[in-house]
Parts: structure tokens; C-alpha cells; sequence
């Protein structure tokens, strides 16, 4: 008997407790330093964007990475969103959603980039000098200030105070 739509898998948006749902055992995906720092910076600086995908029995299928993320970052306790199937998922299609939920496929248009984003941003946003290299992007030399430009640390500058009005210069 063919399946149809009505048999296909149906997702929902629920709320659990982000230390409530249970690593997947086998969980192929790991983070290099770098890449569990941009990640941290990201999830710091956005929040929680990319919703989890976890089976009925609160077994995270994705986004492993981003829920130990958020307890490290003390958001253990948190009611987060994720997306939960209208069954239970056989082993094997929690095996298969697995990879193919983390297996990046897409590649950059490297036109739009070079058009539309600074590339010393991209590179402070996660990307690298090898992957620059790698899609043919120049990489951003330092360019160095003048003398003018450059702080003096031997100097102090005077700062007003908002309140009084009180002008100083600070001495330590």
C-alpha cells in the first residue's frame, strides 16, 4: 500500500525545559573549539533561533550542540520551543534525521558575499583564513592607523561626569 500525505510525518512546536530532554546516545556531531565559541557568541548574542528537534520520548534528534550550549550558558532551566514528530520515529529515522538535519550540503555564492558583507566580519562571524583560501576570497590584510589614530595608553582623557557636569582626568 502507498503512503500518503496523511501518513507523512506531521511536526509541532511544543515547550520543554531545555535540561529535561535527553542526549541522543549515539549523536555523530561534535564542534571543534572554534566552532563551539562561534556558536556560544551566537546563541549569546541571539538567543535560541533554530529550534531543536527532539522524538516524543524527549530524545534530541537535533541540535545537541546548541541545548549544551544554552545549560553551559545557565539556560538549563529555560522552557525553550522544539519540534516534536506526531509519532514516536523508528531508530532508524532518528539514525537518518540525524545526519541528514546536520550535513550541510549548500555551498556560499561567493559574488553575494564579496557584493554584500565586509570580509573582516565574516571572518569575526565564524568563517576562516582556510575557508577563504578555500572559496577563492581574499583575505583581509591588517591595515595599520596612523600614529593619530592609535590609542595612547600612556595618555588619559579627561571625561566629564553626566550627573555634575565635573570634569577629571583619572589617575589610575
Amino acid at each position: 500500500m502507498a503512503k500518503t500525505i496523511s501518513d507523512s510525518l506531521v511536526w509541532t512546536t511544543e515547550k520543554r525545559n531545555a535540561k529535561s530532554l535527553v542526549a541522543l546516545p549515539f549523536n555523530p556531531r561534535k564542534l571543534t573549539d572554534k566552532q563551539r565559541r562561534d556558536l556560544e557568541a551566537s546563541l549569546s548574542k541571539f538567543n535560541l533561533v533554530e529550534i531543536p528537534a527532539i522524538n516524543r520520548d524527549n530524545t534530541i534528534i537535533a541540535g545537541h550542540q546548541r541545548l549544551s550550549i544554552l545549560v553551559a550558558l545557565g539556560q538549563g532551566d529555560d522552557e525553550i520551543d522544539v519540534r516534536v514528530p506526531n509519532r514516536l520515529l523508528t531508530e532508524g529515522e532518528v539514525k537518518e534525521y540525524c545526519i541528514r538535519s546536520n550535513k550541510n550540503t549548500g555551498e556560499w555564492d561567493i559574488d553575494t558575499l564579496k557584493e554584500n558583507f565586509d570580509l573582516n566580519e565574516l571572518l569575526g562571524w565564524g568563517f576562516s583564513q582556510d575557508e577563504f583560501r578555500e572559496l577563492g576570497l581574499e583575505i583581509p590584510e591588517f591595515q595599520p592607523v596612523s600614529l593619530d589614530d592609535q590609542p595612547r595608553l600612556d595618555m588619559k582623557k579627561a571625561i566629564t561626569c553626566p550627573n555634575c557636569h565635573h570634569e577629571f582626568v583619572p589617575t589610575a
